[in-house]
């Protein structure tokens, strides 16, 4: 890393990356009569699953770039609500493959540069003026700023150049766009790096069978965790860090991309894809029995019902959590989201063949 300030941002993981690694050790094969067939099922589920996230990432991130480099080519001149348009592609895209960290995404700190969130001691704060106070395209060449702060190369500092620093002109618009594609390109690569990993995976049966873990029944605990990593992340950092305890608490720049007004589109996303990785094909529901009917159908109830609740809440989200009265939703998908995080830590997997130890997802109060 470039600096001894990145250096302390690398030994600060997010909360999604501890917990993922946290309780991949404690989960193991719950002992039954007929043990499902992990190997196949990982391979399904990293094709029908996982990989198409992963390109429709590479084909948003792909196109956005294109843009970004033809706003630079106009020297910053060119059609701004365009770019913003391509962030929020690439916002939709990522929100709908954050969850998949197994693998590609947490190698090489993936996951941290394509969107550094939450943020610790306002550090994209900090490196993000300091990256803007460049001249020309210092700083900006591919190879360089991949290996920068992982702060400012992905969204989180994208998302405030287009929605905080609005009014530029001269050298400074110039600049501006010269970021703005610097990050585009990188977005673009990590995209690219982290279908290519999949994609080599996918190649060897073996690889596939158990999917970056130790043995097959180990690599479906992993893609497990991610999915339980995610309902913490939308629960905890999400809703409950912004929200607080009452409207006096609260704490709206807390939420994720509030300065675009996507806190409440990217958890619905999010939570769109919780839902397929469980009930579409190749998901998890694919390992219940015939006599899980039951729980599936309660499942697909959480999940709708979780759905409907954020989309309830609107995009005023940040604003709206700041008022007693209009929170109300807020706090009411909280609970949806609670009762969805109960059946699918522990329901599930006892029914699929997995077992959970003690982590971070237990005894959290909620």
């Amino acid at each position: 890393m470039s600096d001894k300030r990145n250096d302390k941002i690398t030994r600060r993981q997010t909360l999604a990356a501890i917990l993922a690694a946290s309780m991949v050790p404690a989960m193991t094969r719950h002992a039954r009569a007929a043990e499902p067939d992990f190997g196949a099922f990982n391979t399904a589920f990293a094709a029908k699953v996982i990989l198409p996230a992963l390109d429709n990432l590479v084909k948003v991130t792909d196109s956005f770039a294109a843009t970004a480099a033809a706003f630079d080519a106009a020297n910053g001149a060119g059609d701004f609500d365009k770019v913003r348009q391509g962030f929020n592609n690439v916002a939709d895209a990522w929100a709908s493959a954050q969850q998949f960290r197994l693998g590609a995404l947490a190698q090489e700190q993936r996951s941290e540069r394509f969107a550094y969130w939450p943020e610790r001691r306002n550090v994209v704060d900090k490196q993000y003026r300091a990256l803007l106070a460049g001249k020309g395209k210092e700083g900006l060449e591919a190879a360089q700023f991949a290996t920068g702060s992982v702060a400012v190369q992905g969204l989180p500092a994208l998302e405030r150049l287009l929605y905080e620093s609005v009014s530029a002109d001269g050298d400074q618009a110039k600049r501006r766009s010269a970021v703005i594609l610097a990050i585009a390109n990188n977005l673009k690569s990590i995209a690219a790096e982290a279908k290519a990993v999949w994609e080599k995976t996918l190649q060897d049966p073996a690889l596939a069978a158990n999917t970056f873990a130790a043995n097959p029944a180990e690599g479906t605990a992993q893609s497990y965790t991610n999915l339980l990593t995610i309902t913490q992340v939308i629960a905890d950092q999400k809703i409950g860090a912004p929200l607080g305890g009452d409207a006096a608490a609260a704490k709206p720049k807390a939420a994720e991309q509030w300065r675009s007004g996507r806190s409440m589109r990217n958890i619905v996303l999010n939570l769109t894809t919780a839902r397929g990785s469980v009930l579409n094909p190749g998901g998890f529901a694919d390992l219940l029995g015939a006599d899980k009917a039951a729980l599936k159908a309660d499942l697909t109830k959480a999940f709708d019902d979780s759905i409907a609740a954020a989309k309830a809440v609107g995009d005023n989200f940040a604003e709206d959590i700041a008022h007693q009265e209009m929170r109300k939703p807020v706090t009411a998908l909280l609970v949806k989201i609670n009762h969805l995080r109960d059946l699918l830590r522990q329901q599930v997997p006892p029914a699929i063949g997995i077992t959970l130890g003690f982590n971070e997802l237990d005894g959290d109060g909620s």
